[in-house]
């Protein structure tokens, strides 16, 4: 660990898409083994946030640090932004899933490629983590074979054998029918109670009363609010917090999200 006391670390990142300024100065700080969840509704600013964190959106501005490594989006040169990404994970909403290999190969593909494991020590860290996410039987199907549930406890799976600093998740529960969400919501429970630092964005507000640290509440790509979750699901103290949470828990309602 670094002298900070903190895991990951973004300060001032802004990132447009032409004439749309999608982040406005978003800082941003997490600590070891804090797990933090970001609400927002569509065109918020949240998905793009999580993905300049390990560069997959670069931001325009600002910097990035895990762990005591800090890269500028500025300035950012092509072997930090390798070394940055090595120390993250992140999970997909479609689970990115190469179809055709077996999920073993999928799960196995990062450590051979990108830690250069051998291919025999890789399997067994595959066979282990498959077993922690209730894979076990499945080591030899492939993609098209899996329900989505499955196909995203894989994806958890390929995140959790590179054993990174931090895992991000990207809405993961947004592709699968409604059936199969709270499978996978199980599993990401179990990761977070191994202690891994995580930042998550969905739109699963029982999900994230029970899992969460901190609770971001972004809109207009700024940070409008954030705290405890008993704070900002409960007793949020600004209006358009309270506006998106009322709209996402009356089902009734125009827009309504689902609790779980």
């Amino acid at each position: 660990m670094s002298d900070s006391e903190y895991m990951l670390e973004l300060k001032g990142i802004h990132k447009s898409f032409g004439d749309n300024h999608v982040l406005r100065g978003v800082d941003l700080s997490v600590k070891k083994g804090e797990i933090v969840v970001i609400l927002g509704p569509s065109g918020s600013g949240k998905t793009t946030f999580l993905r300049t964190i390990n560069f997959l959106d670069p931001a325009d501005e600002g910097t990035v640090s895990i762990n005591g490594f800090t890269v500028d989006a500025k300035s950012h040169r092509k072997r930090e932004v390798i070394e940055l990404r090595r120390k993250t994970a992140m999970v997909f909403q479609n689970y990115n899933l190469f179809k055709n290999k077996t999920i073993l190969q999928n799960v196995m593909e990062g450590l051979v490629t990108v830690k250069k494991v051998p291919k025999a020590d890789a399997e067994t860290a595959a066979r282990e983590v498959l077993e922690k996410v209730g894979l076990s039987e499945r080591c030899d199907y492939y993609p098209i074979q899996l329900s989505g549930g499955q196909q995203q406890r894989a994806g958890i799976a390929r995140a959790l054998i590179l054993d990174p600093d931090v895992i991000l998740f990207d809405e993961p529960t947004s592709a699968l029918d409604p059936e199969l969400v709270g499978e996978v919501l199980s599993t990401i429970k179990d990761v977070a109670m191994t202690g891994i630092t995580m930042v998550i964005v969905t739109h699963e507000i029982a999900f994230a009363r029970e899992v969460a640290s901190r609770v971001i509440f972004m809109e207009g790509g700024v940070i409008v609010e954030q705290g405890a979750p008993s704070e900002i699901l409960v007793h949020p103290k600004e209006a358009r917090t309270q506006k998106f949470l009322e709209r996402v828990t009356h089902p009734m309602g125009v827009g309504a999200a689902p609790l779980s």
